[in-house]
């Protein structure tokens, strides 16, 4: 019988869990639970990912250790100043796990200081015994989990970076058909399904390149065209996702009509992605050559209007951006799967970078961990009769720092598997054993317990549960040579959750009001704020060169634009059961339209800024976007959108007058006398200009559908 690959998983999980408990009681170390813990949290699907955690594990136990002697010996006898250094260090390394590579890293360098500091202040062993223990028991978890999966079963990153590259590309390719055969209009459900799909197996994709090349020589030889196709299918989302926006502005144009090679255009693209498929299957194939040549010039514009052949060149844009990019694919596929790895390229693939801008989600979970940190200090001070009050401290920094990347769960929701975690534990610590005499016997109930708890919990979707049961369950146990049994232990253990649950509740609804209504509505109010931010700096002067706080303020806007739509859909579960969260979702995928739309038209403007054309359409666009910013101003205060028909007013009676501008513009220099990618430019930015206004149409006829009363309803 042939074992499943979850059966195997909590195997390993259960076997590295028993051995290292064997060595840490073997060598009779204090607190042999740490080497049980280190081992629960870098469980992962692959050796590679599993020793890449372990290594970030081992590296964050290094800082804490360091910085917890460090605070030590500078606050021997100040605890307000050590409190004060212990939790603005806390802050620090909470915010840095923003970071897009080492966030586990961040994680453990604040929680662990916290226990080595801690723990050492509060016993009577010295602090450095304290914190080389905490560094051999992580390393020792870490190596034997580490060779657990080397030796049994082994998964390489390699292999599942190759099996996610394949799938990742059928799933472009799946959504490339879904946006052809406008399946977002028929079926918007299944198609944000698509795209939700396709944007988890790009994350890990991006995880998996960065972690195979340092177990794989193959991975590592071309690690930097796998980190480019990363970058690529970044890139290929949202191009596939700007394309779709401008469908409503050409359905009435007839494409096929006016692109005669578009039929063509679409089977190469489609060919393209199964050629790529097939390299990644590792099929003999020898690529047949790419077909380029689609001519913008082919395209047939007679009788149109300057506004239908904006938004049509908006529309072929795209395709040319999209062209670009599986061109790219390809090219660097053919390079990652051929034996000759030298093939010399001819382009640069420009490196998708994280923005380097304030992330206003995570600095509030670090001053939520900041405070939960306070608060349990300050009990532990002034409440002495507080049962576990060290551990009271610890846990409360542990679960603070650890749930500050994550404010969508309810500190409710923690409970249930908390709780039940823990009588788990409770259940083999009380009933069980006491009754064992020998490692054999207790190794059997740690493999039992480990396996079955990892069997249960195998899925990402249960993954609360495994982190609680494994943690809870060695924790609760408490196992250790000279081993003691006290119904006490467990009743505090569960106390000091239940209080730390409590403190974590009262930061979060009386500092930052995490109810998902009040969340959407200021998500709301920052992108609206953030957008007139944008069109403030557009109707600057173009000659002055902006400071470089202004360009990092820039961005700071810009980032939150294109990111707060994503945000307010994972606060959308959580609202009332009286909301329809239908309407809720389609306010939200037309705020993601508009973030792109003026995205698109930001940057064609800033292009655009020495050309004639637009010397002449300056005037009427600064009147346009005047306008536009009134509005976001008043939807900031009120974002019901009673406001926002005058805007859309405005632009329906300044098209025609911008048209106007351009045909005398054109009449007087003539077309030869403007250059062709300068037309298309201003063809750009008069789609954009539409496009916008009907995304703001969108939105208006969409207030109507919102229960606002329902939305803004104060409520504890």
């Amino acid at each position: 019988m042939l074992l499943s690959d979850r059966a195997k998983d909590a195997i390993k999980v259960a076997l590295a869990m028993v051995i290292a408990y064997a060595i840490a009681l073997y060598m009779d170390w204090d607190r042999p639970y740490w080497a049980g813990l280190a081992v629960a949290f870098i469980s992962l699907e692959t050796s590679g990912q599993s020793f890449h955690k372990g290594l970030q594990r081992l590296g964050g136990t290094l800082l804490a250790a360091v910085m917890a002697l460090t605070l030590l010996s500078l606050f021997p006898q100040q605890r307000w100043m050590f409190m004060i250094a212990l939790s603005s260090y806390v802050f620090f390394c909470t915010y840095m796990m923003k970071s897009k590579h080492n966030p586990y890293f961040w994680n453990v360098a604040a929680f662990v200081t916290i226990i080595v500091a801690v723990d050492a202040a509060a016993s009577n062993q010295p602090a450095f015994y304290t914190a080389v223990l905490r560094i051999q028991e992580t390393a020792l978890g870490v190596i034997t989990y580490s060779m657990v999966s080397v030796i049994l079963w082994p998964r390489t990153s390699s292999k599942s970076l190759v099996r996610t590259s394949k799938n990742l590309t059928k799933s472009g390719l799946a959504l490339f058909q879904s946006t052809i055969d406008r399946e977002f209009a028929s079926n918007p459900h299944k198609y944000l399904q698509q795209q939700g799909e396709f944007s988890a197996l790009q994350a890990k994709f991006a995880d998996l390149s960065n972690i195979a090349e340092l177990e794989s020589y193959e991975v590592w030889e071309v690690s930097k065209q796998w980190k480019d196709t990363g970058s690529l299918w970044t890139q290929y989302e949202r191009a596939l996702e700007v394309w779709r926006q401008s469908f409503n502005e050409v359905d009435d144009l007839e494409l096929e009509t006016r692109i005669p090679w578009l039929t063509r255009y679409e089977a190469e693209i489609t060919r393209r992605f199964k050629t790529i498929i097939d390299l990644t299957e590792g099929k003999d194939i020898k690529p047949k050559p790419l077909f380029r040549d689609f001519h913008i010039k082919e395209i047939d514009i007679s009788g149109l209007q300057y506004f239908q052949k904006a938004a049509l060149s908006l529309y072929i844009h795209q395709l040319d951006e999209i062209e670009r990019i599986t061109y790219q694919l390809h090219e660097l596929t053919t390079v990652i799967f051929s034996e000759n790895t030298s093939n010399q390229l001819d382009f640069h693939v420009k490196e998708s970078t994280q923005p380097d801008v304030i992330n206003m989600g995570q600095l509030k979970g670090a001053l939520r961990a900041f405070l939960c940190l306070w608060v349990a200090y300050l009990s532990y001070i002034y409440f002495p009769n507080l049962p576990a009050g060290t551990v009271l401290v610890i846990l409360a920094g542990v679960y603070s720092i650890t749930l500050s990347s994550n404010p969508y769960l309810k500190p409710v929701s923690i409970l249930v598997p908390g709780i039940l975690s823990s009588a788990f534990g409770a259940f083999i610590y009380l009933l069980i054993m006491p009754h064992l005499h020998s490692f054999w016997s207790l190794g059997t109930v740690i493999f039992l317990s480990v396996f079955t708890i990892a069997y249960l919990f195998h899925t990402p979707q249960l993954i609360l549960g495994r982190m609680f049961g494994l943690a809870n369950f060695v924790m609760m146990t408490n196992i250790a040579n000279h081993q003691s049994y006290s119904f006490n232990f467990v009743a505090d253990q569960l106390l000091v959750f239940l209080i730390v649950i409590a403190i974590y509740a009262a930061i979060s609804i009386f500092t930052f009001n995490l109810r998902p209504e009040v969340q959407y509505l200021n998500l709301l109010r920052r992108f609206f704020a953030s957008t007139n931010f944008l069109l403030t700096e557009h109707q600057k002067e173009p000659h002055l060169e902006p400071t470089k706080l202004r360009q990092y303020i820039r961005r700071h806007h810009l980032n939150e634009v294109e990111s707060i739509p994503h945000k307010m859909t994972g606060w959308i579960a959580g609202t009332s059961s009286g909301l329809d969260k239908h309407q809720l979702r389609r306010t939200v995928i037309i705020l993601e339209a508009l973030s792109i739309r003026l995205s698109v038209l930001i940057n064609e403007l800033k292009i655009a800024q020495s050309s004639q054309l637009y010397a002449a359409l300056r005037k009427d666009i600064h009147d346009w976007s005047a306008q536009l910013k009134t509005d976001f101003a008043e939807l900031v205060k009120d974002p019901t959108g009673a406001t926002i028909g005058e805007v859309v007013r405005q632009c329906a009676l300044s098209m025609p007058e911008m048209e106007t501008t351009i045909a005398k513009v054109l009449e007087e220099r003539g077309k030869d006398g403007i250059d062709l990618e300068e037309r298309l430019n201003i063809y750009r930015i008069l789609g954009g200009i539409r496009s916008v206004c009907r995304a703001l149409e969108d939105y208006e006829d969409q207030s109507l559908k919102m229960d606002w009363p329902q939305l803004q309803e104060a409520r504890f």
